[in-house]
């Protein structure tokens, strides 16, 4: 073993995603634990971004967050209860989000490493892009001397660790700041510490800063060196699309909601559909809206696309592989009075209801913020 991290190389699988809603990752994160346990499966490295959304480690306490559970909500940034170690942060776009899972059985059980593993990745991450970062004792994370880039500053937070263990299995993992909003860590108090700021990239190099995929491809691959990971193949993610399906009604928008049929998930959803090979997302929403209703309609994009886990015991798969789909998101009006002519085979029921109600109907994270930014749009245009 080295200082830092693993020398025997361990096969893994890397699942980059762009987006996740942070209740999908954690979801994510439990299938991917399930499947490494069984030590023939390789570790899973995952990177993604998530949503606004503060997380309670398990010494955080209510004191840790500055403003009202209210605020938040008019600030779209969600409050996440989570078992990994640690006190409060933040996590939102701007930031890159890993998670090891890995099974430390088997002559790696030793979390010390790890964890030096991860930051001296990130601590070579930003030195690539001319920042010197290091660890602080007692401060899991990697830190700056923020005074060298400008005036008053001091130590700063540019990349945190927040680790879970449960049989040798690790979940949760770093964040790493390329240029997220920062006055968002100004509403709490961030890992626990009163004295310390916390900067990005972006805010110690400003426009010379990289962008997030390029500070993400340096990241990868020093946490492939640094954690002794050698990736294997994996499945890339289906892809499929959201189409909130909407008509102009008396009293103002109205969605069209349909139950899936039992054998098909038992939830509450507008149109949505896998893409067929050679098809475009356009053409995918099109094809699902008339295969499934029976209408045709306007299409318009929704400034959303989000990766989630697909549960195996809805859709089964030949083999125990996680597998995983990308969701892009449209609205489409249809005319008021046109008839639903439901696939039975897929829906048994449907009614047009308001945002509200159509809100408290949808099951997931994807569903509603599509919703949201729908009636954001109608709310301005209607």
């Amino acid at each position: 073993m080295s200082r830092t991290g693993f020398d025997t190389p361990r096969p893994a699988q890397l699942r980059r995603f762009s987006f996740v809603f942070y209740a999908a990752g954690l979801r994510m994160q439990k299938a991917l634990a399930e499947y490494v346990a069984d030590a023939k499966n390789p570790d899973q490295l995952v990177m993604l971004s998530h949503n606004p959304v503060f997380t309670l480690g398990r010494n955080a306490t209510s004191s840790d967050i500055h403003v009202s559970q209210e605020f938040c909500e008019q600030e779209g940034v969600e409050i996440q209860q989570t078992d990994r170690g640690g006190e409060v942060t933040y996590h939102g776009p701007g930031q890159i989000v890993v998670y090891p899972i890995c099974n430390l059985a088997g002559g790696r059980q030793d979390v010390g490493r790890l964890v030096r593993g991860l930051e001296e990745a990130m601590i070579r991450t930003a030195a690539g892009f001319g920042v010197a970062a290091d660890r602080l004792k007692g401060a899991p994370g990697i830190w700056v001397d923020t005074a060298k880039f400008k005036q008053g500053g001091g130590l700063e937070k540019l990349g945190a660790v927040g680790l879970h263990l449960r049989r040798w299995i690790t979940t949760h993992g770093i964040a790493f700041n390329v240029a997220p909003d920062l006055a968002h860590f100004g509403w709490i108090t961030p890992c626990g510490f009163t004295d310390k700021g916390v900067c990005s990239l972006h805010s110690l190099m400003k426009d010379s800063a990289p962008d997030f995929e390029t500070a993400a491809d340096h990241l990868q691959q020093h946490l492939c060196d640094c954690l002794g990971l050698h990736i294997q193949p994996s499945n890339p993610p289906s892809q499929s699309v959201n189409a909130l399906t909407w008509r102009r009604g008396p009293d103002g928008p109205e969605i069209l909601m349909m139950l899936r049929v039992p054998s098909h998930g038992l939830w509450w959803q507008s149109v949505t559909g896998m893409t067929d090979p050679g098809e475009t997302y356009e053409e995918t929403a099109h094809r699902e809206l008339l295969e499934e209703t029976g209408l045709t309609g306007k299409l318009t994009p929704l400034p959303l696309k989000h990766s989630f886990w697909v549960d195996s015991s809805i859709i089964h798969f030949p083999d125990p592989e996680p597998r995983f789909n990308t969701e892009t998101c449209f609205h489409m009006e249809v005319p008021r009075d046109s008839p639903v002519r439901l696939a039975l085979d897929e829906h048994s029921e449907f009614r047009w209801c308001g945002f509200k109600e159509a809100y408290d109907l949808m099951r997931w994270e994807g569903s509603k913020a599509a919703l949201k930014l729908l009636e954001k749009e109608l709310g301005s245009g209607m």
